[in-house]
């Protein structure tokens, strides 16, 4: 096999697994209102005629985006518009009051790696507790931030972190 026909072999998986987290996506959001239990991986690549291993890869995005929550003891959810992911929460509230406590200053960077490490969250899971905290203007992102793109303190604190 050549290198090019390895690329689009790769390619191609990649294609047909987009395809099928749409498929999965699709079906979640029209079939299971938030805040609904869901069925299992098994369950639903019955349902949607995937393998398991495509329906496990759209969960596993929608997890990441925060639209499910995989993982929360009871089976995965789908969540509430603006509803934090469970796994996410104490992440969350540690931010919040080390703003409110001054241990993280208006203009500072998050060190979002150390806070991977300290609440047991992958890299993409901390940057989705940060983003919600974004939204409600307790943090801002930065592209060209003064420590480079990341996650700031905004010089005036914002209602939400009080």
């Amino acid at each position: 096999m050549t290198v090019h026909g390895s690329t689009a072999t790769r390619s191609e998986n990649l294609r047909v697994l987009d395809r099928a987290c749409l498929i999965v996506r699709q079906h979640i959001t029209s079939t299971y209102p938030p805040g609904a239990a869901l069925p299992s991986t098994k369950q639903l690549a019955l349902a949607l005629g995937l393998p398991q291993k495509h329906v496990l890869q759209g969960l596993l995005r929608l997890n990441g985006l925060g639209e499910i929550a995989l993982h929360t003891g009871n089976g995965p959810i789908r969540l509430r518009i603006r509803e934090p992911h469970p796994r996410d929460r104490a992440l969350q509230g540690a931010v919040r009051d080390r703003i409110r406590a001054g241990h993280y200053q208006p203009g500072q960077a998050l060190p979002t790696g150390l806070l991977g490490e300290e609440f047991g969250l992958l890299p993409h899971h901390v940057q989705r507790a940060l983003r919600f905290l974004t939204a409600e203007g307790a943090l801002r992102y930065e592209e060209r931030g003064a420590y480079g793109p990341g996650h700031y303190v905004p010089a005036t604190l914002a209602e939400g972190v009080s």
